[in-house]
């Protein structure tokens, strides 16, 4: 075992030897669970080792997201990894894994701009059956302005591009984490192609 304690110290200070009743006993509840029903006072570190979700630029590269019309549905086995999106010119609708749950938080998924928006390309971002935008979601750029949703039922985000000048240029990134049953936080940094444009909405579809 871990704790190999054989001595304590007494509320008076003074050492006490534990015998080997309560050494079985430290040991036992090492082997066990847990459980408390009342606030725990720690006057030292707590190591706690897991498996987190949560991760940025992902460790495997997704699907491309191709400059055409044909809609994308992306699955749970996209969480964790990069989408490149070159879309420029077309009208495309990209959705997110539907009907995240509590065990899904801190999941991620990223799309990367490698074009500019331009004139007849909107890029729509839909969160998926069952889920929609988390206030804390926000979008930033050259001329964007609407950087977050209006309502918590939001569940589309529409990106659209301008010619000469596009908010949404080449390496603008989106990326969406799971931050509650059903909710997605997106998060929108616009790098312009020019002056920028107002190329964000929100809305519930």
């Amino acid at each position: 075992m871990a704790n190999s304690i054989k001595k304590v110290t007494n509320v008076n200070g003074d050492p006490m030897n534990l015998g080997q009743i309560e050494i079985a006993a430290i040991r036992g509840v090492e082997q066990g669970v847990n459980t408390f029903d009342s606030a725990q006072t720690m006057k030292s570190t707590l190591q706690v080792q897991g498996l987190a979700h949560t991760s940025h630029y992902g460790a495997a590269s997704g699907s491309i997201i191709a400059d055409s019309t044909a809609a994308l549905a992306l699955a749970d086995s996209n969480f964790g990894k990069t989408h490149i999106c070159s879309l420029d010119g077309a009208a495309k609708t990209v959705t997110l894994p539907p009907n995240v749950t509590a065990s899904d938080i801190g999941k991620q998924l990223k799309i990367v701009q490698s074009v500019s928006l331009v004139a007849s390309g909107v890029l729509t971002i839909k969160t998926g059956a069952g889920n929609t935008l988390a206030m804390s979601s926000w979008s930033a750029g050259t001329a964007v302005d609407q950087f977050g949703p209006a309502v918590d039922a939001n569940n589309t985000i529409t990106i659209s591009g301008a010619n000469t000048n596009s908010a949404f240029g080449a390496g603008s990134t989106i990326t969406a984490t799971v931050v509650a049953a059903g909710e997605y936080m997106t998060e929108i940094q616009c790098i312009p192609l020019g002056a920028g444009n107002d190329a964000i909405a929100y809305s519930t579809t």
